[in-house]
């Protein structure tokens, strides 16, 4: 695993802003650039999930992924705004990253695992799949989409995200070893192959959803 990085909001200095704060020597710029882009889950209002976590999974270069764990934090910028994100961002090969992610998911609570278990089996969900993913125009892209009550009940969704991008099932086995994935976004647009969004922010999405409620 290579080191460790952080995107943080900064409110010292003339220009505050999100920046690196952690040291990025070792890093080339294209790297960094790709990493700056897409490091932070899409959409507006984060306000309303604060002490929320997302994790964001994409590739960075050949046979080398990312994975950033993003928290909603309770600071304000120098305006009072409010929705402030962190990103810890550890860097993986492909390998280590699907190894990474296994372990993740088996860590999940056991009641966690009981209401994934309740929820379709992959056969239908491949399926599902077969049936949406040749409606969209495009780059593909799977949208899940539940009502959002507190972070608790959302990790059930979270797993969910997880499983499908490790499990590779129906045309997400295209998709190369491992799929892009987000596991709480509030935007589709400029987000991974496979992303979840609250059921409180799909109104105008154009693309189709899958409904996990």
């Amino acid at each position: 695993m290579m080191p460790h990085l952080v995107i943080e909001y900064v409110l010292q200095g003339y220009a505050p802003g999100y920046n690196f704060t952690t040291p990025t020597n070792g890093f080339d710029d294209e790297t960094l650039k790709t990493i700056w882009r897409s490091a932070f889950p899409r959409g507006q209002s984060w306000a309303n999930y604060t002490g929320l976590r997302a994790l964001k999974c994409f590739p960075v270069k050949e046979n080398l992924y990312a994975l950033s764990e993003v928290t909603v934090t309770d600071m304000q910028d120098e305006a009072g705004r409010k929705g402030i994100r962190r990103a810890e961002i550890d860097l993986f090969t492909t390998a280590e990253c699907i190894d990474h992610l296994n372990a993740r998911f088996e860590r999940y609570p056991a009641e966690v695992h009981r209401r994934l278990d309740r929820k379709l089996s992959l056969n239908e969900w491949r399926k599902i799949l077969d049936r949406t993913l040749p409606r969209f125009k495009g780059e593909p892209q799977v949208i899940l989409t539940h009502p959002f009550k507190d972070a608790t009940d959302w990790q059930i969704i979270e797993a969910l995200v997880l499983k499908l991008a490790l499990c590779r099932i129906g045309p997400i086995k295209r998709w190369g070893s491992l799929a892009s994935f987000t596991t709480l976004a509030l935007d589709y647009r400029d987000e991974s192959s496979i992303v979840a969004i609250p059921k409180q922010h799909i109104n105008g999405i154009k693309a189709p959803v899958i409904d996990v409620s």
